[in-house]
Order: structure tokens, then C-alpha cells, then sequence
């Protein structure tokens, strides 16, 4: 039985300063493609060697080096056309914006309206229900069933569902895709609006060589919608105001309606890192990873955006256990690796790199511990006291084991236990795919999230402190029950 005595809970001290640096102006917010990415993998690095991990790779050390390729959209075009070949040219700055998939396409299809673009089977709800879209265009409201009346009961049955909307909206994007669908179009804004087709929204990253499937995405305004609608029975507004009341939409294929879009690419690589430093096991044939990514924004237009939060929080929480860890001269019945995925802002392309390039077949990943903003609350918790933990659909075992960490605490959290399944929201995402358990963190959204406000002096290092008390006891009660 392995001794869970020896292994000390980190202090504020063990990472309070690597948080401070990490989230400093000299790190330049950390951009995976920028210099301060570099400079943040070094320092991680050098954090590594000196808690004396072994360095993940015998040629490269501490780094595993791998491209991914940066897409800028140089030219679109969206046109609506009529059954008579009436067309309506939409305008990227006023009605459309696109995130392209990762080669200039150009493609004209039939439309498929799917309501708001969710299948869920468990739940009985299938908008997609009785059509066939592969090689078909498909567009899909914005938001879940309700969503605009906080009272109906469609509001409170989705909203415990998908509490994220980016979370929502990748669902609905994989939901697409799972389906075979050409393109999605997602119905965005209540009203009129125009788009912001900034340089940061022109912008789609990808792996060198992408394994997963992707399609392009649009979202138009309202006002374009009501055109892609036109001479249908469709109404956008008693859809919405009827969901509200009745689950049900049905797939209507938009008969005397195709679409025909292009999108040109100009496409750069750059090079980038994942930082990974390890303790072996004594089965060096399965391994244990306690992760985060260091990456945020970067530079944009001259500004710095730290990302303390989000996500020095978690880095640092990583390198205090290594630390702690290291520093027992315990050897643990299996390999721990301590990991920091780079580009996760940019559709978590680290860790999909490293599980893409990992020999499943070799070694056994037991556990994946993700943290990912473990600093700061969300309104809503006036006491600074919830903790969200997300483990795979059927993982018991593991929600005992946070519960019983949590009850340690002479404090303990309001825990907000979910399941990850279909969910994409951080680099657990890569390996629950592959049906690896995982164990995620996240002490909550703030109105500070991606913002130049999320900065170190505004950090919970209280928070951080009882949020890895929660991770090493869960971590070594873990490794106690191992066979």
C-alpha cells in the first residue's frame, strides 16, 4: 500500500511567486506564437530542473517542439440564391463572419434548418431528427431552447445542461460535424448587429497535421437570416418564443434556398512547445499526468493580457506539486508527469499534439489532473467557496475521492461535480476523447476572464491553496487504491 504521509500540501509560498512571474508584463501574456510563449517555457522549464524532474524526451529535454500553422482569412464571400437565381450577396463587415477550416474552400449547397442545432438522445431532444444533412449547409439558432425566458421550464432543463455558451456552441459545432454536415451557420445576435472582422477574429490555428475532422463555421446577423428565410414558413421569432413553452423543433430543409461561399487563406507556421518534466513510477508502463496550460492571449494591438487567472493559477499550482513531490523522494507506484500545454487558446492543439504523438498501446494514461483557472470566483459566489471538478460520465470512484478530499478541508468547498462528456471546455477534452479518466478544475468565470483586468493582484492565493490540498489528496488517495 502506498504511504499517503510523505507528500506535503503546497504552501501559498510554493507557488505565489511563480504565479507573479508568469502573469508578469515581462512574460508578455504568454501568446503560443509569440516571444513571450518562449520566454514562459523556458522559465517553466527551469522551474522543472530545479524541483530535479527527468525531462519527458532524451533528445529535447523539457520540450516537445511541434508547429502549428496559423490561419488569416484574406478573402470570403457568402451568397444566398434563390430557386429563380435571385442572389443576395452578403458583406463580411456588416452581415457574416467565418472561422475556416484549415484550407481555402470554396462550395455551393443546399440548407438545412436544425433548430438549435443540439441531438441529444438522453434527453429525447433532437433537432436534427428524420434529415439526412451530410454534404448539406446547416443553420441553427443561437443558444439552447428558452434560452431568452430565464422562467420556462426548456430554460432550466438546458441551462443545467450546458452552463458555458462557448461550451454550447462547440457542441453544436461537433454535433454538426458528427453529422457530416458541409458548413454550420449559427444565428447570432438578438437583433441587427455588425461584425467586428478583426485580425484576432480572422485568425484559425491548427496542428501541422490536424487528425480531427473540422468544417467552416459562419455567424450572421439576423437581418441576413430573414433573407435566408424568405419565401419559407420559418418564423426565427415564434421558434423562439415556442421552445420556450414546447421542446421540438423539426429539420427543415430549405428547398428553393442554396448557398455559395468561398473563403481564401493565407497560412503561416510557427513553432511552439508543450513543457513536460517527470517523476518515474515503479510501473514505468502507466502514467499519471497532473496538467495546465500556460498560454494566454498574448499581445493584442500593443496590449498586454496576462491571464493570472487564466492560467499562471494552474501552471503554478502544477509546479508546486511537482515540488512537493520531488521533494519527498517518493517514488510513486507509477510515473507522474508534470505537464504545461501550450496553445489551448487556440483549440487545446498541445495536448492534442501530445496524445496524438503518444503510444497508447505502450503506456497506460490512468489519470489526467487538469487545472484551469483554480484563482478567482464568479459573481454569483459571494463567498469564494465553489469549486467545479469534472470527471467522465461513470467515474464514481473519482467523485468519492474529491468528496472526501473536500471534507479534509477545515473549510470546505461547495463542490459543483459534472461530467465532461461532450464537453470541450480545456485540455482534459484531448484525453477524455480517448476514454482516459480525468479529474478538471475550475474555481469559476469572472467578469475579468480574457480581459487586461486578470491580473496576479487580484488572484485568491487562499483559493489556490485549498484547491491543491483538494488535487494532492485526491492525487494520493489515487495512487493508494492502485492495484
Amino acid at each position: 500500500m502506498f504511504s499517503q504521509t510523505n507528500v506535503s500540501n503546497p504552501s501559498k509560498s510554493d507557488f505565489s511567486g511563480t504565479l507573479s512571474i508568469l502573469a508578469s508584463d515581462w512574460m508578455e501574456g504568454r501568446g503560443a506564437t509569440q516571444k513571450g510563449g518562449v520566454m514562459a517555457s523556458e522559465y517553466i522549464a527551469s522551474m522543472m530542473e530545479l524541483y530535479q524532474l527527468v525531462p519527458y524526451n532524451v533528445k529535447s529535454g523539457y520540450f516537445q517542439n511541434f508547429k502549428i500553422r496559423e490561419h488569416t482569412v484574406k478573402k470570403t464571400s457568402f451568397e444566398i440564391i434563390k430557386e429563380n437565381r435571385e442572389k443576395f450577396v452578403l458583406s463580411p463587415e456588416n452581415d457574416f463572419q467565418v472561422t475556416p477550416i484549415a484550407q481555402s474552400l470554396q462550395k455551393e449547397a443546399p440548407i438545412v434548418f436544425a433548430g438549435y442545432g443540439l441531438s441529444l438522445t438522453k434527453e429525447g431532444y433532437d433537432d436534427y431528427k428524420n434529415q439526412n444533412v451530410k454534404g448539406k449547409i446547416v443553420i441553427v439558432l443561437k443558444g439552447f431552447p428558452g434560452h431568452q425566458d430565464s422562467t420556462s421550464t426548456s430554460y432550466l432543463k438546458f441551462k443545467k445542461l450546458f452552463p458555458e455558451a462557448n461550451n454550447l456552441e462547440e457542441i453544436k459545432i461537433q454535433t454538426a460535424i458528427t453529422k457530416n454536415a458541409a458548413a454550420l451557420i449559427i444565428i447570432d445576435g438578438n437583433g441587427d448587429q455588425k461584425f467586428k472582422n478583426s485580425k484576432e477574429n480572422a485568425l484559425f490555428h491548427s496542428l501541422e497535421n490536424p487528425i480531427t475532422a473540422a468544417i467552416p463555421i459562419f455567424k450572421i446577423s439576423k437581418s441576413a437570416a430573414e433573407k435566408l428565410f424568405s419565401g419559407s414558413t420559418i418564423s426565427l421569432e415564434a421558434i423562439e418564443k415556442n421552445s420556450a413553452k414546447k421542446l421540438g423543433i423539426t429539420a427543415t430543409e430549405l428547398k428553393n434556398t442554396r448557398i455559395n461561399f468561398s473563403i481564401e487563406l493565407k497560412t503561416e507556421t510557427f513553432p511552439v512547445r508543450n513543457v513536460l518534466g517527470m517523476i518515474r513510477g515503479k510501473d514505468t508502463t502507466k502514467t499519471i499526468i497532473v496538467g495546465a496550460h500556460y498560454d494566454h492571449l498574448g499581445i493584442i494591438n500593443d496590449t498586454i493580457y496576462n491571464g493570472a487567472d487564466d492560467n499562471a493559477s494552474g501552471v503554478s499550482g502544477m509546479l508546486a506539486l511537482a515540488k512537493n513531490w520531488s521533494e519527498s523522494k517518493i517514488k510513486p507506484p507509477c510515473n507522474i508527469l508534470f505537464a504545461s500545454w501550450t496553445a489551448e487558446e487556440m483549440g487545446l492543439l498541445g495536448s492534442q499534439y501530445f496524445i496524438q504523438n503518444f503510444d497508447l498501446e505502450k503506456q497506460k494514461i490512468v489519470l489526467v489532473i487538469n487545472m484551469d483557472m483554480i484563482s478567482r470566483s464568479a459573481p454569483e459566489d459571494k463567498t469564494h467557496r465553489v469549486l467545479s471538478i469534472g470527471t467522465q460520465e461513470g467515474s464514481d470512484s473519482l467523485k468519492e475521492i474529491v468528496t472526501f478530499s473536500n471534507s479534509k478541508l477545515s473549510k470546505p468547498f461547495t463542490l459543483d461535480l459534472w461530467e465532461t462528456n461532450g464537453h470541450t471546455g480545456s485540455d482534459y477534452a484531448s484525453f477524455a476523447a480517448k476514454g482516459i479518466p480525468v479529474m478538471t478544475y475550475f474555481s469559476g468565470f469572472h467578469d475579468d476572464y480574457h480581459s487586461i483586468r486578470d491580473v496576479a493582484s487580484k488572484v485568491d492565493l487562499d483559493k489556490i491553496k485549498d484547491v491543491l490540498f483538494i488535487v494532492n489528496t485526491s492525487l494520493l488517495r489515487f495512487i493508494s487504491n492502485m492495484p
